[in-house]
């Protein structure tokens, strides 16, 4: 077993222009707050995965920066899918959902293969989903930003991570429809397009992925003796509550 927990976030220049680091920061500090120590490889292109990934994150990023990281994902698509099945967390939002997806088909047609890791496809498209979102998931509600011109497409037997609501605050055309899908959940698997960054912005879901991150490396998460879980956990419930209120639910 390691002695600690190793987090591969995939591709951070390239795909990390919404502040996803955001979501590696805070499994860093909660983990971190719970007494665990945390190794985060930043896997570039041309470069190496680690022998072992206790999760995997990968941000968003604009189509000049899916182009960039195409080649290289395809050389390391498999070793994904092996961690994927030997349930090790990812955590993907946006535009890398779509490249770890099925398949990604660009605005002139052309397929791009993805790694296959999440059961969905992504079409870009010219028109943009921007907007703020609340929506109710398993674990409670969650809440966010997602800016994207996409449109990711689940299959029959995947499941969304959570639906979305609408209120009077959410504008024709701009906003999420009322009990659509938003993301996916598969296993220990998420993909999402919201921003915020998703993991400071809804916590339960960061100790979600951690949690599972910290049972595959046998790190033992204690309790937190400094309260700071709580703090950050009130600052993320006062966002979501002013996201909800912009929206008027």
């Amino acid at each position: 077993m390691s002695a600690e927990i190793v987090i591969v976030h995939l591709y951070p220049r390239e795909l990390g222009i919404n502040g996803d680091v955001g979501n590696v920061m805070a499994l860093e500090q909660r983990a971190t707050w719970r007494g665990a120590s945390v190794r985060v490889h930043n896997h570039d292109v041309g470069g190496e995965l680690p022998e072992v990934a206790h999760m995997v994150h990968i941000g968003s990023g604009p189509r000049s920066g899916q182009e960039l990281v195409l080649d290289d994902l395809s050389h390391i698509a498999a070793t994904l899918r092996e961690w994927s099945a030997q349930s090790v967390p990812f955590l993907a939002i946006a535009g890398g959902w779509q490249l770890l997806g099925h398949e990604l088909v660009d605005a002139d047609g052309v397929r791009h293969p993805g790694a296959g890791v999440f059961n969905s496809t992504a079409l870009l498209t010219s028109h943009r989903a921007v907007g703020e979102v609340a929506a109710q998931s398993e674990l409670g509600e969650l809440a966010g930003f997602e800016n994207h011109g996409s449109v990711t497409t689940l299959a029959e037997d995947a499941v969304p991570l959570a639906r979305t609501q609408r209120g009077h605050g959410n504008a024709a055309g701009s906003g999420p429809d009322a009990d659509a899908a938003e993301g996916i959940i598969a296993g220990s698997r998420i993909g999402t397009n919201l921003h915020g960054p998703f993991l400071p912005m809804n916590p339960v879901w960061a100790d979600w992925l951690l949690e599972r991150a910290a049972a595959l490396a046998g790190v033992a998460l204690g309790d937190d003796a400094t309260g700071q879980l709580g703090v950050a956990d009130i600052y993320a419930e006062k966002s979501r509550r002013a996201i909800r209120d912009r929206l008027g639910l």
